[in-house]
């Protein structure tokens, strides 16, 4: 019994302490689906290496239109229509990433080790765009259509709240403490 307790309350002390929510509501300018919210001050952090998500184009469409990730992710590039697609990815104006994926089913795995905003085509389909975010910080969120967003498990400190518009390039920055 004793050391059933004893057992217990070094269970209890090795939990970690409750971690914080950073919440509010982004001022997309009527649309969020091209914005993501993100926290500076997180420090930087590179995903596992096992970390991988996938990146679909179906029915002429990238899925998710905005895709934003932990640098050091690996993106499942997947041909999910019956026909060719491409992908061409920039930073700025250069070229990253430009495959071909003639196959349905087809995946090109990419990891993405550097952090920005890049945009992504399919040159075989002009109406066809989409962003990656590549982020230092693993605290990032795409916030509801009303601009809600919701951060969890944020550590104790002080942050800088980033929210950033991917096609138009533009931020906003708050302040903000968790503690």
């Amino acid at each position: 019994m004793r050391a059933t307790i004893v057992a217990l309350i070094l269970a209890l002390v090795a939990l970690p302490a409750a971690a914080g929510l950073v919440r509010g509501q982004a001022d997309c300018g009527g649309s969020c689906a091209e914005t993501v919210v993100y926290l500076e001050g997180a420090g930087s952090k590179t995903a596992e290496e096992d970390a991988s998500v996938v990146f679909d184009q179906k029915d002429k469409v990238f899925i998710p239109h905005l895709l934003p990730v932990l640098q050091g992710t690996t993106v499942q590039i997947t041909n999910g229509d019956p026909f060719l697609h491409n992908v061409h990815v920039y930073r700025g104006k250069e070229t990253v990433l430009n495959i071909a994926l003639p196959f349905q089913g087809q995946v090109i795995p990419y990891t993405f080790s550097e952090p920005g905003i890049y945009a992504v085509s399919c040159d075989a389909h002009p109406e066809m765009s989409a962003f990656i975010a590549v982020l230092e910080s693993p605290y990032f969120t795409i916030p509801g259509e009303d601009g809600t967003y919701e951060l969890t498990e944020v550590p104790p400190g002080e942050y800088t709240v980033v929210v950033h518009d991917v096609k138009k390039g533009a931020m906003a920055r708050s302040q903000v403490v968790v503690d």
